[in-house]
């Protein structure tokens, strides 16, 4: 938390493709990244993912979840919203995970999820969720370029768009 900004901010970057694939492995391995955090002395845990939606949103949005109700205003105040019946399915995996987990080991934690079609790269929505973790870690972040991705992505949904328009008004006007 950025509220001394005198203060060094020690950060401890997890990141992975892959999550184990039985239950028993995301807790073993949730367990043992948390056990090395508590060892360099962490205090909160910020987990990033998506929110699949399965459709495409004309803006992103990014929501979160927190395993204390403290966190709330501090989160809010960074652009994130709180909705009761968002994620659906629960915050699933090591996110998840890392989040029960770590309360029970005194560590703060919160999810921050960017609102996706689920079936797309989505750098719009990933350039949200990193300006609402900036702005919860004062770390500032360069985004330049995947917003200059997120246009490019834009543009091309738009032509697939356009391409299905165009494909929908053909098939209406072919009779054979």
């Amino acid at each position: 938390s950025p509220e001394d900004k005198k203060k060094k901010l020690r950060v401890m970057f997890l990141i992975g493709d892959f999550q184990s694939a039985t239950p028993e492995g995301h807790y073993f391995l949730t367990e043992t990244y948390l056990d090395i955090a508590k060892k360099f002395g962490v205090k909160r845990i910020y987990t990033l993912g998506g929110y699949g939606v399965g459709h495409l949103t004309d803006k992103a949005r990014v929501i979160a979840a927190v395993h204390d109700g403290k966190l709330k205003p501090e989160v809010e105040k960074a652009g994130a919203e709180f909705t009761e019946s968002e994620p659906g399915g629960g915050i699933i995996g090591a996110a998840g995970l890392l989040l029960g987990i770590g309360k029970r080991m005194d560590m703060e934690g919160i999810c921050i999820m960017g609102e996706t079609s689920g079936y797309l790269v989505d750098p719009r929505s990933a350039t949200c969720v990193l300006s609402v973790l900036s702005k919860l870690t004062g770390i500032k972040v360069d985004t330049t370029k995947l917003q200059e991705r997120a246009v490019e992505m834009e543009a091309f949904v738009n032509r697939v768009k356009g391409a299905e328009k165009t494909g929908s008004e053909e098939e209406l006007n072919y009779i054979g």
